[in-house]
């Protein structure tokens, strides 16, 4: 590629690709966005107006259609990542595609396929791998800093106040607080073990009838015995940690989507405040360092760090968990 700017078009006018996307562009050092797509034209020509965006369009088709557009980011749906991740690979985009990458791991094969077939870089846009407080844990796990690792404790819980109309209550779109919020649980478990679960189980719980679960309770085993509990809700209060527990410490990050926030060492019996170290995590925008490792990929042929087969593996991790809860046995895993 001639360009040392990768020019990104957002499929969409979902909020996290003009709220979060958009922003980090202005700081990333070979990412720009320059436009935006919407099943209708006058919805896309308010966004990129108001946006400063310089082009829209009036259908994703005509978007991808664009020569200039190098890459696109899917944000839409869970359920329309499969269709609209291919239709980009077969245009030539490559394709940061929102978590989780598909709603199936047979989808995400056939997501990877069509990216090789076309020679386009296909990334799961999952930030949380690029903060500082996981990777630290992750390294800290790695190193033997709290023994032997025998349980995880992560959860993404939030409210939304107006679930009518709201995408994550939607059984066609394939909502879901495991799809939508567990996943992040199920990832940062999978992260800072550096392993796969060989086993999972599930319980889910739909409080209104909508054909989804607006709640999840979720066992992950792994191969050195270490057993993860993952939990996902739409109707709580808003919480996001995750906590290590081995035989000689606990490791604690009270706040996962709080880049820059602590990570807390335990050492001892837990008791004491003495044996607590608190570290700060000073961090860039997660989305920008995203943007400036995808877009060298692109640009320069580098093998992205965390592959689309990342995001296959997490997604046959949920897609497990939730045949478990349907079925109401444990489902083994071989990733």
């Amino acid at each position: 590629m001639a360009r040392d700017v990768v020019r990104y078009g957002l499929i969409s006018t979902a909020q996290i690709g003009l709220n979060a996307h958009l922003p980090a562009s202005y700081d990333s050092k070979n990412s720009e966005i320059v436009s935006i797509s919407s099943r209708s034209a006058a919805k896309a020509e308010a966004a990129a107006k108001k946006h400063g965006i310089e082009r829209w369009y009036g259908s994703y088709d005509e978007q991808l259609a664009d020569p200039d557009i190098d890459a696109v980011i899917n944000p839409l749906p869970n359920g329309m990542h499969c269709e609209w991740t291919i239709r980009a690979a077969e245009a030539g985009k490559h394709i940061l595609c929102e978590k989780p990458l598909a709603v199936s791991a047979e989808e995400c094969r056939r997501m990877i396929n069509a990216a090789n077939a076309n020679n386009v870089v296909l990334v799961e846009a999952f930030t949380p791998r690029w903060s500082p407080h996981l990777r630290m844990a992750r390294k800290l796990v790695a190193e033997g800093a709290i023994g032997n690792v025998q349980t995880i404790d992560a959860a993404l819980c939030f409210n939304i106040a107006e679930p009518e109309g709201n995408v994550r209550f939607s059984k066609e779109l394939v909502g879901g607080s495991m799809w939508d919020a567990g996943c992040y649980a199920v990832y940062a478990a999978r992260f800072v073990m550096s392993a796969e679960p060989v086993r999972v189980r599930g319980a889910s719980h739909d409080s209104g009838n909508w054909g989804i679960d607006t709640t999840f309770s979720g066992i992950m085993e792994f191969g050195n015995g270490a057993i993860a509990h993952v939990t996902s809700n739409m109707e709580q209060p808003f919480r996001s940690q995750i906590s290590i527990d081995g035989s000689e410490g606990r490791i604690e990050i009270p706040g996962m989507f709080d880049d820059s926030g602590p990570i807390i060492i335990k050492k001892g019996d837990g008791r004491s405040g003495r044996d607590e170290q608190v570290i700060a995590t000073p961090a860039p925008n997660r989305f920008t360092v995203q943007f400036d490792e995808f877009s060298e990929c692109v640009l320069t042929g580098k093998k992205p760090e965390f592959p689309a087969e990342d995001g296959l593996r997490n997604t046959a991790v949920i897609e497990a968990l939730y045949r478990s809860a349907a079925t109401g046995q444990a489902v083994d895993l071989d990733l």
